[in-house]
């Protein structure tokens, strides 16, 4: 059986932001890889399953930023992300 596939639309800082967290690099790095340029945005290409892995990972890490600008930027990665699953 094929996991449904999705894309996210990322703006590059927050893709960015992804990769500079420690916890999300160390637990999803493997999703971030298939992130690809289109135009002003990133899109990552991963499964349903991986997107809500995810997305969960990006909102413990808001809850938990250093900073609050940190905390704005995971926060908007993972609205992106949950839009589409």
């Amino acid at each position: 059986m094929k996991s449904e596939r999705v894309e996210i639309e990322l703006y590059p800082y927050e893709i960015e932001a992804l990769k500079a967290n420690r916890m999300i690099s160390d637990m999803c790095g493997q999703y971030l890889k298939s992130a690809k340029r289109r135009g002003d945005c990133v899109v990552l290409d991963i499964s349903i399953h991986e997107a809500n892995d995810l997305a969960g990972w990006v909102a413990a890490e808001a809850n938990h930023a250093k900073s609050a600008e940190e905390s704005d930027l995971l926060n908007s990665a993972c609205d992106a992300i949950e839009v589409n699953i």
